[in-house]
């Protein structure tokens, strides 16, 4: 057997967990031959700890790119001038196909039959075996979810003369799908019963399998929407055929009984749900009973740099940090109202809506006048102040200070005055009344980055620990799985077999399944006023439930993909009220005398820094990556309108 060496990046805390599980912590080796490296616990977790780094997240907390990507579609607007393209992407976007991973994995795989079976305990061995299974089963799930069907090799492949020799026929789509919940479920047994949230356990396992298989469910269910777009492949290798829907949707169910059974809770520890919502995403793994598997940061080795990026520029260490990320008017129109469970846009104008433009200083549009800033979000969903800092809230106890300007009464209307770079915004005053509050919102001019320009700020993943702001100290995890999401598959999965006509899950009507999972959702985010009846469950309501308990934990472009609506909502034309990306300025009136004088009145307007007029555009060529062509393999073929 060929040596083989493996540099091993330390991931100090990722491999953290309780006493319980003392076997599965060991000390990181930087190198060793194979035959060393499978001889111990040490030497196979150091190789684990590899894989583990290289486990692909788009929306990592460590990466320099991440508010970009958030910025992409119709969640948030990047703060910076320079990302003004972040709305135009095409079929490389995300492109992910790596085959060394995969090989490099099997390799483990057959080492760990050979080599370690020997050499440690059994119960190890099983684990270990089953970690590699669902790290692989990852691999692919990503690539299967970009790509469509690729080939599916699970033994190694040793280097020829001939690469050409080595080449493989894409698998079907369903195949791959297949192999990723067949991987999981046969990997369960080999799982401890460890509360782990960093490693591989039977939670990660199933939590995989239920997304998997949903996501199979759904391009099965809506085969006939995609034929109509042209996405179905005559070899299978995009488009799963609809008689497999039943089996996919009734196996996502599975896992959610099965994780239910494990004792995985949704996190209710605050009484006030803005604020539990908003610290299920930054308590540490250990006090969260819904995180089911995550990547952990000490702050120190392994920084988490969300908080440096995203916290209000009135609260970073330096001008030139916070606020990257601006969520925008679309999503937070998507937040119900509570009292009535329905989705009303925020009320800014009287009569009818309109878009106004971002340079115009003047305007004679009769507004909604409100005494407080924050009135006019008032009983909304209680996770809209959960993920998002709205004019009129606090972060850390300390009043965030979003003001765009002051609206000036005129005989016909009203004038706007702002800041207009952000050195002004410390100083610029009308009659010693301060324009531009120190977080935004600001578009106007050069150089005015790290600062609001939708009139929202990201709450969600952002550290409340003073300190956790400087260079990358935050301790917050990111989330692969967790429950919540675990229940809405299910919700989804339900309300798909109940449309079938498939009404029996094992004793259990589809429908009322599918009203149980949505209302624990529901009731942890607004209490049991916030439960919907079931003449209220439809698919628009799960589609927008998922939108907001998701909202920023890269969900929502999977989701429009597999629903085959993302070329719909996301169709580029400039007056579409889905592909138009807007904001919403709060101006403070000023009228020294009047019964107006500091009150509020909001403008809505397109976001200026994103480009081709603030408008996503998705067509289908974006449904799936361009299909690697170029290696000389024979037995590739294009994916759908390429």
């Amino acid at each position: 057997m060929k040596k083989i060496s493996y540099f091993i990046i330390m991931c100090i805390g990722l491999f953290g967990m309780p006493a319980c599980s003392d076997w599965l912590e060991q000390d990181n080796l930087m190198g060793m031959s194979g035959e060393d490296a499978y001889s111990s616990d040490a030497g196979i977790t150091s190789l684990a700890s590899n894989f583990y780094s290289r486990m692909k997240y788009w929306q990592d907390f460590a990466t320099d790119n991440l508010s970009y990507d958030l910025s992409r579609w119709d969640e948030s607007s990047d703060n910076s001038q320079y990302w003004a393209q972040a709305g135009n992407v095409d079929a490389n976007y995300r492109s992910y196909y790596d085959y060394t991973l995969v090989r490099e994995l099997n390799l483990h795989i057959r080492n760990l039959k050979t080599i370690a079976k020997e050499k440690v305990s059994e119960r190890n061995y099983q684990y270990y075996l089953s970690e590699a299974r669902f790290l692989r089963a990852f691999v692919y799930f990503r690539m299967v979810t970009q790509n469509g069907g690729v080939p599916l090799i699970t033994e190694v492949q040793e280097y020829t003369d001939n690469p050409i020799s080595l080449a493989r026929p894409r698998n079907k789509e369903s195949e791959i799908y297949d192999f990723i919940i067949k991987e999981m479920d046969e990997s369960l047994d080999g799982f401890s019963t460890a509360n782990v949230k960093t490693r591989a356990t039977k939670g990660a396992a199933l939590a995989l399998k239920c997304r998997a298989a949903l996501y199979a469910g759904t391009l099965a269910y809506n085969y006939d929407k995609s034929a109509a777009k042209n996405l179905n492949l005559a070899s299978g290798a995009t488009g799963i055929d609809r008689s497999l829907a039943e089996g996919y949707l009734k196996q996502c169910l599975d896992a959610v009984s099965e994780l239910e059974k494990l004792g995985y809770t949704l996190y209710q520890k605050e009484s006030d749900y803005a604020t539990n919502y908003a610290s299920a995403f930054t308590a540490s793994p250990g006090a969260n009973p819904e995180i089911i598997f995550c990547k952990a940061y000490d702050g120190i080795n392994v920084g988490n740099n969300f908080t440096m990026w995203h916290i209000p520029r009135s609260q970073a260490v330096a001008d030139k940090s916070g606020a990257q990320a601006n969520p925008v008017l679309n999503l937070l129109n998507d937040y119900e109202l509570v009292a009535t469970h329905e989705n009303a846009d925020l009320d800014a104008y009287v009569g009818e809506e309109v878009t106004e433009s971002m340079s115009a200083s003047t305007s004679t549009q009769e507004y909604v006048i409100y005494d407080q800033v924050g009135d006019i979000f008032a009983g909304r969903d209680p996770r809209l102040a959960g993920t998002v800092i709205c004019p009129g809230s606090s972060f850390r106890n300390i009043p965030v200070d979003l003001q765009a300007g002051l609206a000036i009464p005129t005989s016909d209307g009203y004038e706007f005055m702002s800041a207009k770079t952000i050195t002004e915004v410390a100083t610029a005053n009308y009659n010693g009344v301060k324009l531009t509050g120190t977080d935004g919102p600001l578009c106007d001019g050069d150089g005015n980055w790290y600062i609001s320009h939708t009139g929202f700020l990201l709450r969600k993943f952002v550290d409340t620990q003073a300190g956790s702001e400087v260079n990358g100290a935050s301790q917050v995890p990111y989330i692969v799985f967790r429950y919540g999401e675990a229940l809405l598959n299910g919700a989804e999965a339900a309300f798909y077999l109940s449309q079938m006509g498939v009404m029996d899950y094992n004793g259990k009507n589809t429908r009322d399944l599918a009203l149980s999972y949505i209302n624990q959702v529901r009731n942890r985010a607004g209490g049991p006023d916030f439960e919907i009846e079931a003449s209220e469950l439809t698919f628009d309501r799960i589609m927008n439930e998922r939108r907001v308990e998701l909202a920023f934990e890269d969900h929502r472009y999977y989701d429009l993909k597999r629903w085959r609506l993302a070329d719909e909502l996301w169709h580029y034309d400039v007056e579409s009220p889905t592909a138009g990306i807007y904001v919403l300025w709060p101006y403070k009136i000023y009228a020294p005398g009047t019964g107006n004088d500091g009150k509020w009145i909001f403008r809505k307007m397109k976001a200026m820094n994103r480009g081709s007029n603030a408008t996503i555009s998705f067509d289908n060529t974006m449904y799936y990556n361009y299909y690697p062509m170029d290696d000389g393999n024979p037995y590739v073929e294009k994916n759908p309108n390429h």
